[in-house]
């Protein structure tokens, strides 16, 4: 493995490798990525950043934001991440001293719950590979290699104790869903990884990313269709009581907190428990529907409707929430990440990127 990567240094720099870039938080993290020159790598040292190399399944040349496609540090690359050889490619330092990598790259729950042996595949064997890859990378580098892994809160278990409390990075993790049990898995030895020295590992653990354009087989879509589709002039089914409280999340300023996580933070504050739970409020449907009647009032954007349906008739795999209602983001805030989730204006960054573009 190590005979092939690139090693002779040209000089002191970081490449970022970002796996999945061509998703909705990939893409948005690209944008923010390109505008950087320089890069912190942890409290006490900067270097320029001079590779990006964006990975996913699918050709994504063709549909990058115009400032990414014109970075010439850009380079997308197109394959399977359970390719050892693919993998190896992705990860070669070019002459860098320092390689980030980001991993986003996954099945949703829904799909994961479909075709069990694909979810094993991507959600928890892919993710191995890839720390294995950067294990022998930092070898190669001469320390370990910073990986970020993004999780979710669905890893928790939805029990009694974590339906009537704020869950958080200690709280006991059994998933009801295989997607869950995957990310629970990786975390585990991502933090056993880290305590052996093998890889600077860090997992964000992600709420409900509200605001992704059309479909997605995922238990959180409702609470994103809601707006969503109203604010496309069209009438939604909801399939999900309008009362239940759930944790949502803000993309920009989850990519916000992932650059962060990539970049600034000291990983050595993470201790063993090298998991963060993501910044992230509680809404029901009800609330997200009143938001966005106003916010379309306010951007004059026409309005759909809404009506319910029942819950077999929802579109998503998982037909009910079995996910915990709240969650406790106090670590994050103690390690300096952005806190900023506002359900209006998650509402409004997709009238103003997907209705008003």
């Amino acid at each position: 493995f190590g005979s092939s990567l690139s090693v002779v240094f040209v000089a002191m720099s970081c490449k970022l490798v970002v796996l999945g870039a061509g998703g909705l938080v990939g893409a948005r993290f690209c944008r923010i990525a390109v505008k950087h020159k320089e890069v912190d790598c942890g409290p006490s040292e900067r270097l320029p950043l001079s590779k990006l190399c964006l990975v996913d399944m699918r050709d994504i040349s063709g549909s990058l934001e115009p400032e990414v496609a014109a970075d010439s540090r850009v380079r997308c690359m197109t394959g399977d991440l359970t390719d050892p050889q693919f993998l190896e490619q992705c990860i070669d330092p070019e002459g860098c001293t320092r390689v980030v990598v980001l991993h986003l790259a996954a099945l949703l729950s829904g799909y994961a719950e479909e075709n069990f042996d694909l979810g094993m595949q991507v959600n928890l064997q892919g993710p191995i590979g890839v720390m294995n890859a950067i294990r022998k990378l930092g070898e190669t580098l001469g320390s370990p290699q910073v990986y970020v892994f993004v999780s979710t809160d669905y890893v928790t278990c939805f029990n009694e104790q974590n339906k009537q409390n704020p869950t958080n990075e200690e709280s006991f993790r059994l998933s009801p869903v295989s997607y869950g049990v995957q990310k629970a898995c990786v975390e585990l030895l991502l933090c056993d990884y880290s305590r052996k020295g093998f890889i600077d590992g860090r997992v964000f653990r992600l709420s409900a990313v509200l605001g992704r354009p059309g479909w997605s087989n995922s238990i959180s879509y409702p609470y994103t269709g809601i707006f969503t589709q109203p604010l496309e002039g069209k009438d939604y089914g909801v399939p999900l009581p309008m009362d239940i409280p759930y944790p949502c999340s803000d993309l920009n300023n989850n990519v916000e907190g992932l650059w962060h996580m990539c970049t600034a933070l000291d990983g050595s504050k993470l201790d063993h428990n090298r998991v963060v739970q993501g910044p992230a409020k509680s809404y029901t449907l009800a609330q997200i529907w009143a938001a966005c009647q106003e916010v379309a009032k306010e951007e004059t954007v026409p309005l759909g409707t809404i009506h319910a349906v029942q819950a077999a008739e929802g579109t998503t795999t998982v037909k009910e929430i079995n996910v915990c209602p709240f969650v406790d983001c106090a670590k994050a805030e103690r390690l300096g990440f952005p806190m900023k989730v506002e359900i209006k204006e998650i509402i409004r960054d997709y009238i103003h990127n997907y209705v008003k573009k």
